[in-house]
């Protein structure tokens, strides 16, 4: 991850950050740093950097750390997609939205908004599982084991569409 400062400013804060549900919505603010961008606007590689502290930040504030360092699991975002409105500009100040929307049994899916002023810049999907040495670990057994019993939400349409196009690129480098 290119982001370390950004990174452990995160873990630091997560000490005092307040606890969420795995289905709250994760809210960050940050700014566009000189090194985000390329010649005028933020790089497209930074926003899947970014949308990882994203995550984390859900990981850290349900809970998850401990058992993913007991179980000895990694965080692994197997798919992801964005699509890009419009550009963020060096010393902009925007949000990063994180959202668990599903999960099955295998996968945790989640939606990322980059927002400015209240305006949808970016919309990221991720595919992300929790990998242990014996393959990846049902995202129902850990929420349990946090005590995150929450009742699974609808499966979004968006959800059917990302298994189908991660399906579809498995198949292809098949060839």
């Amino acid at each position: 991850m290119r982001l370390r400062i950004r990174l452990l400013l995160l873990v630091m804060s997560s000490l005092w950050r307040k606890p969420m549900s795995v289905l709250d919505e994760s809210v960050m603010n940050f700014r566009v740093l000189p090194n985000d961008i390329d010649i005028s606007k933020i790089t497209n590689d930074r926003y899947i950097a970014l949308m990882d502290l994203g995550r984390m930040d859900v990981a850290f504030r349900v809970g998850l750390l401990g058992p993913m360092f007991k179980r000895k699991t990694v965080p692994l975002a197997t798919f992801d997609t964005i699509r890009f409105r419009y550009p963020l500009k060096v010393f902009q100040k925007y949000q990063l939205k994180t959202r668990v929307i599903w999960w099955d049994d295998s996968t945790f899916y989640f939606k990322q908004n980059f927002e400015r002023k209240g305006r949808v810049l970016a919309t990221g999907y991720v595919c992300a599982t929790l990998l242990a040495s014996s393959g990846p670990v049902s995202p129902q057994e850990i929420l349990s084991e946090v005590g995150q019993l929450e009742k699974k939400p609808r499966k979004p349409k968006i959800v059917s569409k990302l298994i189908e196009m991660e399906r579809m690129i498995h198949e292809s480098q098949k060839d």
